[in-house]
């Protein structure tokens, strides 16, 4: 005989990846009827309207199918991110724990947890949380790449330095740790160490631009524009598609307007008009470099907000430029 709920099942997750919510649902619905004691149905509907942020019938959802089975790993989590989500952050660490009773070395279970810690301005919790972990399970690198990678978005650079210095002892060719390990270098201005590990990241991923952008950032931050310049070229050569580094190249063009401009606010001057259509010229070209960025969604308002910036700067300069320099031509 057929084996109906697991066609819909099958067909349900299908349509859900196309997109086709109503066919999801109708065929998710369909397996409740062939068999509405079986919970991965109801498993489905919760993480499909969770994914739809429809959290109150995603609830619902994971309720009813742990009615049916209370031992669902899948279910007590996928409830336990609802109330995460909702912000009741304790039933969530509750709904996970029950969750770890039953899988007990279930790692992304131990991950959310510690991610809730973060969402309730925990931080020494959730950090305190991972360290525990590697205290149970030293030899697991994924672990110690998770409190790395905690400690880079919670902004503990020095910290999170002696965690990706032992991921990279253990595996020394791996370029996005030696690239995690020259951005958080970067942020606390360490420079040279900085180049040092983002260089070794791009040679042991010649074929990747990521390195790259990061290089980029660097050299921003440093004032070294020029050769922050080359290295956007060269991500622009692999990923020729890839808006973000026309971003960073107004960004560079926009720091190089703006140590100009000073240059000219401190000296206003007939003889300092070169200064000030320079100053012009760069922040021109940020605004052309950030116009082509802006059509990236995840660029846009930054792009937009650098555009307002710069076009304010340069209407100040035409108004000193007509002032001082009779249009331009000193």
């Amino acid at each position: 005989m057929p084996d109906f709920y697991a066609a819909y099942i099958a067909i349900a997750k299908a349509y859900r990846g196309k997109g086709d919510i109503t066919t999801a649902e109708e065929y998710y619905n369909k397996a409740k009827q062939v068999d509405p004691k079986d919970a991965r149905a109801y498993e489905g509907l919760g993480a499909l309207y969770a994914e739809l942020k429809r959290f109150g019938e995603a609830m619902g959802e994971y309720e009813s199918g742990l009615r049916i089975d209370s031992t669902s790993v899948n279910l007590l989590n996928g409830l336990a991110y609802v109330y995460k989500e909702m912000g009741q952050h304790q039933k969530s660490i509750d709904y996970y724990n029950k969750s770890l009773r039953y899988e007990p070395e279930n790692l992304s279970t131990q991950y959310a947890i510690a991610d809730v810690y973060i969402q309730m301005d925990k931080p020494k919790l959730a950090i305190q949380y991972l360290k525990d972990i590697i205290v149970l399970k030293p030899n697991n690198m994924d672990v110690v790449r998770k409190l790395a990678e905690t400690l880079l978005e919670l902004k503990r650079y020095d910290e999170a330095t002696a965690e990706l210095t032992k991921l990279i002892a253990n595996e020394p060719d791996n370029y996005y740790y030696h690239m995690k390990l020259g951005e958080a270098y970067r942020k606390q201005k360490k420079y040279k160490a900085a180049e040092a590990e983002l260089k070794t990241a791009q040679r042991l991923a010649p074929d990747k631009a990521l390195p790259l952008y990061s290089l980029v950032d660097l050299y921003i931050d440093w004032g070294k524009y020029g050769v922050g310049e080359e290295y956007a070229s060269e991500a622009l050569k692999i990923e020729p598609n890839n808006l973000y580094a026309y971003l960073l190249l107004g960004d560079i063009h926009e720091r190089r307007g703006w140590n100009a401009r000073n240059q000219w606010i401190q000296n206003k001057s007939t003889k300092n008009c070169g200064v000030l259509n320079t100053a012009l010229s760069y922040f021109r070209n940020a605004i052309s470099y950030y116009a082509k960025a802006k059509a990236d969604p995840q660029c846009n308002q930054y792009s937009n907000n650098e555009i307002k910036r710069c076009t304010n700067w340069t209407e100040e300069l035409e108004e000193d430029k007509w002032f001082y320099c009779k249009g331009g031509s000193q």
